[in-house]
């Protein structure tokens, strides 16, 4: 069994080359041509979403009610590039932000960039300010935005201590802030590992959407106390939280 996983595995990774290829191709000729943003949202979802189904990764969502109408910045806790997918499948017109150097892969770097992905300079605290500040524009027409607080993917399912970046973002710009737990990201794609789900026939990723914590009222030097509230509220899910029965929507 192990080696038909992997093989499925091996031939869900080559058609999701192809696939991604084909998306950032199409999104670059939106982009230059049509430059309409609810094609550019339906091109990314239908990515993320046939990508997911790829790997026979189902969805359980909790809490969609909690996403705004409007625009909002969303944490989630970062373990697996399949958090990405994930997100993008679930939540339709979500912009990320991303480490700069996959700015540089050929094409897919091109394509982020074009559909309004925010380069994150990791190590350049003051350049990362300065993209928050140009996507102001973007947030007064309601777009959404989503971060890892915790500054990069950790190896396990556990929180590690909050960056102010994101929460700096959300006070300027007055975005709300949507806390999101995802959990089974790590075991579908571990961080090292080339192969998605080569040990499994299928699995699931929960994602948990928490109440929206308002950030009115805050200034720059409160910027602790509001990463202290959101992480306080996605703690308690790092304990084999079990999502509810009655709130699992497939996806």
């Amino acid at each position: 069994m192990k080696a038909l996983f992997l093989l499925r595995s091996m031939l869900a990774t080559s058609l999701f080359l192809v696939w991604t290829f084909v998306c950032s191709i199409t999104v670059l000729l939106e982009t230059l041509f049509l430059r309409k943003r609810n094609l550019e949202d339906l091109i990314i979802l239908k990515w993320a979403q046939i990508s997911v189904a790829l790997y026979n990764v189902r969805l359980r969502v909790e809490g969609r009610e909690n996403i705004p109408q409007g625009s909002a910045l969303l944490l989630f806790n970062h373990t697996s590039f399949f958090d990405v997918l994930a997100l993008a499948a679930a939540v339709p017109g979500l912009r990320f932000g991303a480490k700069i150097e996959l700015f540089k892969i050929p094409f897919f770097g091109a394509a982020m960039e074009r559909a309004g992905s925010l380069p994150i300079a990791r190590h350049n605290r003051e350049e990362v300010f300065q993209v928050y500040e140009k996507t102001k524009e973007r947030v007064a027409r309601g777009e959404k935005f989503a971060l890892s607080p915790e500054g990069g993917r950790n190896f396990e399912e556990e929180l590690l201590p909050f960056k102010a970046g994101p929460f700096v973002f959300a006070i300027q710009s007055g975005m709300p802030i949507v806390p999101v737990v995802i959990l089974g990201a790590k075991a579908t794609w571990p961080k090292g590992t080339i192969l998605a789900n080569s040990d499994a026939w299928k699995r699931t990723i929960d994602l948990v959407f928490l109440k929206t914590v308002s950030v009115e009222g805050k200034t720059f030097e409160s910027r602790k106390e509001l990463q202290t509230q959101v992480r306080n509220l996605m703690l308690p899910y790092f304990s084999k939280h079990p999502i509810s029965e009655s709130k699992k929507n497939p996806v």
